[in-house]
């Protein structure tokens, strides 16, 4: 009882600060900020890659994911070993190869059990296993591997996030107009209000965050920036509330009469003294699907080099040359007046370079040929046990 690591156990300070890292530095280089995407799903599989890289290619990899080769190695398992002490949450790591590479064995065996499998070749029955591991994985929020199977696939690197909370406080549902801002004159919206009395709205010169408690240690925080920052901004600004306790201030600080972004203070009468914080919400519903190409992202998530097939280098992966021939992601999220749910498949293919090797080496070249009777045994090769053996006195007449 009790022996499973929590995520805070399972990862250093920094490993997590990495991980976070790697979702604003993302978002930062995006022309657009995505609908719904994950950070979290991409540096796993970046972990794997690097381990199985060398050279350049590995450095790369390394810095995108803010690993040591240590790290690296050890990060994959202890995430999802440690994703299964959080109930609200569910990840999922795995590999499957065909025949025409052969893996590396210390490369699989640094791998989380149970995560490798094969391909068969046959597209379709192939689409079929992984959009089944996608559903599975997702408790079906997600029913479609994001690859496409119609061109070359030798190896498939697959990460499945999923998260599912309740709201602590819930909302109530209600429609609204707006008159004014870029929503007016798109009709009738789904809206959600509620009223908290804990102290969960902080605020700052460029923005304004409001953390939303939900049940399985998870919050969802919304946050809302001056009209004139880029999305990438207002994203940035909300990582920064997220990952730093001291980032702006308690609104419960502000004064009656004043203003922050999106956030005003005025007084009201009630039947009944007022106890705590008193922090009257107003938002609005949304199921939001995104599907992204991220060789769009390679030079932020570290694929420059990776997804080269003349220079990826991953001597350390499998035992003939491979690149990353496609990166993709799928998510989905739904905020509602109950909760909240969102799920990521993020899926690496990998295919066999097509160079012609180079010829650069001198050999010397012996020929033998067996045209008269000989002798033949088998032997097992680690222990070098001898199984059968025998003599070939003539061959076998067609």
């Amino acid at each position: 009882m009790g022996t499973e690591k929590t995520l805070q156990d399972a990862l250093t300070a920094a490993e997590i600060a990495a991980a976070n890292e790697l979702t604003r530095r993302w978002f930062a280089t995006r022309a657009e900020v995505p609908a719904v995407a994950s950070g979290l799903g991409i540096w796993p599989l970046l972990a794997a890659l690097a381990s199985g890289a060398v050279d350049a290619t590995r450095e790369e990899l390394l810095a995108a994911a803010g690993l040591d080769a240590d790290q690296a190695a050890e990060v994959p398992v202890a995430l999802l070993d440690a994703a299964r002490s959080a109930p609200a949450l569910r990840l999922a790591l795995a590999v499957w190869a065909g025949s025409r590479v052969t893996l590396d064995p210390e490369w699989t065996d640094g791998l989380p059990v149970d995560a490798v499998g094969s391909l068969t070749g046959d597209a379709a029955a192939d689409k079929a296993a992984l959009d089944a591991w996608a559903s599975q994985n997702t408790g079906g929020l997600i029913e479609r591997m994001p690859l496409d199977f119609s061109r070359p696939i030798d190896l498939v690197l697959a990460s499945a996030l999923s998260v599912r909370t309740t709201w602590a406080t819930p909302f109530h549902d209600t429609n609204r107009v707006f008159k004014e801002g870029p929503w007016a004159g798109i009709g009738r919206c789904r809206a959600l209000g509620a009223t908290f009395t804990d102290d969960l709205l902080r605020v700052a010169d460029d923005a304004s965050v409001l953390t939303v408690p939900g049940d399985g240690d998870i919050d969802v925080l919304l946050g809302i920036g001056r009209a004139d920052l880029a999305p990438q901004a207002v994203m940035g600004a909300l990582i920064d509330a997220a990952t730093d306790p001291a980032w702006g201030r308690s609104s419960t600080a502000m004064a009656v009469g004043e203003r922050a972004v999106g956030v005003e203070v005025a007084e009201h009468r009630a039947t009944r003294p007022q106890t705590g914080p008193e922090i009257d919400v107003q938002t609005v519903r949304f199921k939001l699907d995104t599907d992204l190409d991220l060789s769009d992202d390679a030079a932020a998530l570290g694929l420059v080099l990776a997804s080269d097939q003349d220079r990826a280098r991953f001597d350390r992966l499998a035992a003939e040359p491979v690149y990353v021939s496609q990166a993709k992601q799928t998510c989905t999220a739904v905020f509602s007046a109950t909760g909240f749910e969102a799920a990521a498949i993020t899926a690496m293919a990998m295919a066999r370079a097509a160079g012609v090797p180079k010829l650069n080496h001198k050999h010397v070249r012996v020929s033998v040929r067996f045209d008269r009777p000989f002798a033949y045994l088998a032997r097992h090769r680690p222990s070098g046990l001898v199984l059968i053996g025998g003599w070939v006195d003539r061959p076998e007449l067609a």
